[in-house]
């Protein structure tokens, strides 16, 4: 189940740090809906895409549908998600007091597939600006490539000063995981969020992690916090 003890802990952002799965897929949902393609419902969209990038979404539907996409889909999205988040962001019980006890014990950090000014804003409006800024918030822009490939945890480690072997990851998608594993860290899964709980936690198990939990309370007991 990993160790107690960890000089860096990475944690994803949707999904782990805020519970902004459910209004990012509906937001994606709308999109799709309204370009014809109407069977991405919000959980489709959680089911398909939970954890991918948004470009590499839009490579996927523009090849499994023979269609294209217009230049500013992927800007219309993030414009929608950042209006959406100033009343549909929800907090997640236990991670502000997860990412405060690990503040005090070593390093931490957010590294995260989604797009970066969505990133930013959802930590600010949940009161996270004391833990995590520019300099240890990581995202797929400044990596060639996004999960599952472990560039970004590679990143993150390398930039904070830490060996990946003594890196903590804590993700809510199989695509988290594989990176994370990929990375050479552990990994413990999470699915206290906008998932079915049951379903994401054998994904989370077929992908490598170590441990599931459903509340941060229980990985904080694990750390020794």
């Amino acid at each position: 189940m990993g160790r107690r003890n960890y000089d860096l802990i990475i944690f994803d952002c949707d999904g782990t740090l805020v519970d902004s799965e459910y209004l990012n897929n509906k937001v994606s949902s709308d999109l799709l809906i309204e370009f014809g393609l109407t069977e991405y419902t919000p959980e489709k969209c959680i089911d398909e895409f939970a954890g991918s990038t948004w470009t590499n979404i839009k490579l996927l539907l523009e090849d499994r549908h023979n269609l294209t996409l217009p230049p500013d889909f992927i800007q219309t999205y993030i414009d929608r998600v950042h209006i959406e988040m100033e009343s549909g962001l929800k907090p997640i019980p236990g991670a502000m007091d997860l990412v405060k006890a690990s503040s005090s014990k070593g390093k931490i950090c957010v590294a995260s597939n989604g797009e970066r000014s969505n990133v930013m804003k959802s930590l600010s409006l949940q009161g996270y600006n004391d833990y995590f800024s520019e300099e240890n918030i990581f995202t797929r822009i400044q990596v060639p490539n996004g999960k599952p490939a472990p560039d970004i945890f590679l990143f993150a480690a390398q930039n904070m000063g830490v060996n990946p072997q003594d890196c903590l990851v804590i993700e809510d998608s199989p695509t988290g995981v594989l990176a994370g594993v990929a990375a050479g860290m552990d990994v413990f899964g999470f699915v206290g969020a906008s998932h079915d709980s049951a379903v994401q936690e054998k994904r989370l198990k077929q992908a490598g992690t170590q441990a599931v939990f459903s509340d941060f309370i229980h990985i904080a007991q694990v750390l020794g916090y």
